[in-house]
C-alpha cells in the first residue's frame, strides 16, 4: 500500500498545477484528483508527469459540485454528455497513467421514477466500461452518504456493490471511501472485510468533519491494518480538508509498506 495525496484537497494553499510539485517534494509517489480546472489540466497533467508522480484516480467531471451535482448518468437529457465526459477523462487518465476514473452517478430527480433512474446508471456505466476496458482503465462507482449529500443514488457501500453486480462489468468497480461509510453509519474497519473483493481504490478522511487524521473518531492505522489483512495492495487516497497548511497536516502519518 501507499499514500495517495488529493491535490483537489491538499495544497489548496496553492495554485492547482503547482500541486504536483508539492506533493513530490512532501515525498509522496502518487496523487489523485477531482477533473481537473480546464485552465490549468494541461499543465497539472505535465507536471505530474514531470515529477513522476503516478496517478492512482483521476474524477470524470461530475457537474457543478459547488452547487451541489455530484453527476448526471441519471439524467436522462443528460446522458450522452456524461458519457462523453468520462471518455474525455479516461483520455486524460491513459495519459498520465492513471487506473481509474471516478464516475459519480447523480442524485435522485424528483418526480422521476428512481427505478428508471438506476437503470440509466446500470446501462450508462455499462457502457462506460466498454470505453474505459478498452484503454486499460477501470471505472469506480464511489458511494457517497446520505448526511453530506441526500439523494444520492449510491448513499452506502452495499449499495454500491448491488450497483455494480447490477452492472456485471469487470471494468466497473468499488471506490470504497472509509469516511462516507463511516459518516453513514458503518465501521470501516470492520466493513472492509467485506467490500475489499471488489473494490480499486480506497479514500480515507476522519470522521466527523471529513478533516486531517486525528480531529475525528476514525482510526487511520485501524484501518490500514485491515486493509492488510484484506490483501488490499493499492493506493490509499488522502481526501481530507487538512485544515491549514498541507505539510502541518501530514505529520504522524503511519508508514506503510510497498
Amino acid at each position: 500500500m501507499h499514500w495517495s495525496a488529493h491535490l483537489s484537497m491538499l495544497f489548496g494553499e496553492i495554485p492547482f498545477s503547482q500541486r504536483p510539485q508539492a506533493a513530490a517534494r512532501a515525498g509522496f509517489t502518487a496523487v489523485e484528483s477531482w477533473w481537473p480546472p480546464a485552465d490549468e489540466r494541461e499543465a497539472w497533467a505535465a507536471a505530474c508527469l514531470q515529477h513522476g508522480l503516478a496517478v492512482s484516480c483521476l474524477n470524470a467531471d461530475g457537474g457543478d459540485l459547488d452547487r451541489g451535482e455530484r453527476g448526471y448518468l441519471n439524467v436522462a437529457a443528460r446522458h450522452a454528455d456524461a458519457v462523453a465526459a468520462l471518455a474525455d477523462a479516461v483520455a486524460l487518465a491513459a495519459r498520465v497513467g492513471a487506473p481509474c476514473v471516478n464516475l459519480l452517478v447523480g442524485r435522485r430527480l424528483p418526480g422521476v421514477d428512481e427505478a428508471g433512474q438506476l437503470e440509466l446508471v446500470v446501462s450508462g456505466l455499462r457502457r462506460c466500461g466498454e470505453i474505459a476496458g478498452e484503454r486499460g482503465v477501470t471505472i469506480v462507482v464511489e458511494p457517497i452518504n446520505e448526511l453530506d449529500i441526500p439523494g444520492y443514488l449510491v448513499p452506502a457501500p452495499r449499495e454500491g456493490v448491488r450497483l455494480l453486480a447490477r452492472v456485471g462489468s469487470p471494468h466497473v468497480r468499488l471506490l470504497y471511501d472509509a469516511y462516507h461509510d463511516a459518516r453513514g453509519g458503518g465501521v470501516p474497519a470492520r466493513d472492509v472485510a467485506e467490500y475489499l473483493p471488489w473494490t480499486a481504490h480506497v479514500q480515507y478522511a476522519d470522521c466527523p468533519g471529513r478533516g486531517r487524521p486525528g480531529t475525528g473518531d476514525l482510526d487511520l492505522p485501524e484501518l490500514v491494518e485491515a486493509l492488510a489483512a484484506g490483501g488490499y495492495d493499492g493506493a490509499i487516497g488522502l481526501e481530507f480538508d487538512p485544515g491549514g497548511p498541507t505539510l502541518a497536516a501530514l505529520r504522524g502519518l503511519p508508514e506503510l509498506d510497498g
